[in-house]
Protein backbone atom coordinates (compact mmCIF):
# COMPACT_ATOMS: atom_id res chain seq x y z
CA UNK A 1 0.00 0.00 0.00
CA UNK A 2 1.23 3.44 -0.52
CA UNK A 3 0.76 6.62 0.77
CA UNK A 4 1.28 8.91 -2.51
CA UNK A 5 -1.61 10.91 -3.58
CA UNK A 6 -2.78 10.28 -6.90
CA UNK A 7 -1.43 12.88 -9.51
CA UNK A 8 -3.63 15.39 -10.84
CA UNK A 9 -4.88 14.70 -14.23
CA UNK A 10 -6.16 17.32 -16.78
CA UNK A 11 -7.21 15.84 -19.84
CA UNK A 12 -6.29 17.70 -23.07
CA UNK A 13 -9.44 18.63 -25.32
CA UNK A 14 -10.75 16.26 -27.65
CA UNK A 15 -9.37 17.04 -31.28
CA UNK A 16 -12.33 15.91 -32.98
CA UNK A 17 -14.65 18.30 -31.52
CA UNK A 18 -12.58 21.03 -32.50
CA UNK A 19 -12.73 19.76 -35.97
CA UNK A 20 -16.80 19.45 -35.87
CA UNK A 21 -16.51 23.43 -34.38
CA UNK A 22 -14.86 24.08 -37.96
CA UNK A 23 -16.99 22.03 -40.26
CA UNK A 24 -20.01 23.44 -38.58
CA UNK A 25 -18.61 26.99 -39.27
CA UNK A 26 -18.03 26.13 -43.22
CA UNK A 27 -21.46 25.08 -43.23
CA UNK A 28 -22.83 28.01 -41.26
CA UNK A 29 -20.66 30.13 -43.64
CA UNK A 30 -21.65 28.64 -47.06
CA UNK A 31 -25.45 28.84 -45.61
CA UNK A 32 -25.20 32.85 -44.90
CA UNK A 33 -23.40 33.21 -48.26
CA UNK A 34 -26.45 31.66 -50.25
CA UNK A 35 -29.35 33.32 -48.37
CA UNK A 36 -27.26 36.54 -49.56
CA UNK A 37 -27.05 35.66 -52.79
CA UNK A 38 -23.63 35.27 -53.21
CA UNK A 39 -23.19 31.75 -54.84
CA UNK A 40 -19.85 31.96 -55.55
CA UNK A 41 -18.45 32.39 -52.58
CA UNK A 42 -20.38 30.11 -51.06
CA UNK A 43 -19.18 27.15 -53.71
CA UNK A 44 -15.36 27.46 -51.62
CA UNK A 45 -17.32 27.02 -48.55
CA UNK A 46 -18.88 24.02 -49.80
CA UNK A 47 -15.49 22.99 -51.01
CA UNK A 48 -14.43 22.99 -47.50
CA UNK A 49 -17.77 21.31 -46.25
CA UNK A 50 -17.02 18.35 -48.57
CA UNK A 51 -12.93 18.13 -48.04
CA UNK A 52 -13.34 17.90 -44.12
CA UNK A 53 -16.09 15.68 -44.50
CA UNK A 54 -14.36 13.11 -46.39
CA UNK A 55 -12.22 13.34 -43.18
CA UNK A 56 -9.08 15.12 -44.25
CA UNK A 57 -7.69 17.76 -41.91
CA UNK A 58 -7.68 21.25 -42.87
CA UNK A 59 -4.98 22.19 -45.69
CA UNK A 60 -2.13 23.68 -44.21
CA UNK A 61 -0.06 24.28 -47.44
CA UNK A 62 -0.85 26.61 -50.34
CA UNK A 63 -0.47 23.52 -52.31
CA UNK A 64 -3.17 21.66 -50.44
CA UNK A 65 -5.33 24.40 -50.12
CA UNK A 66 -5.57 24.58 -54.16
CA UNK A 67 -6.68 21.08 -54.00
CA UNK A 68 -9.15 21.43 -50.98
CA UNK A 69 -10.66 24.28 -52.94
CA UNK A 70 -10.61 22.57 -56.70
CA UNK A 71 -8.95 25.51 -57.86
Amino acid sequence: MSNQRPGKVIRAADPTMKDMTTLKFFKNAQKVLEQSDKEDEAFYFEQMVDWLSSGRPLPTTEEQTIKALGI
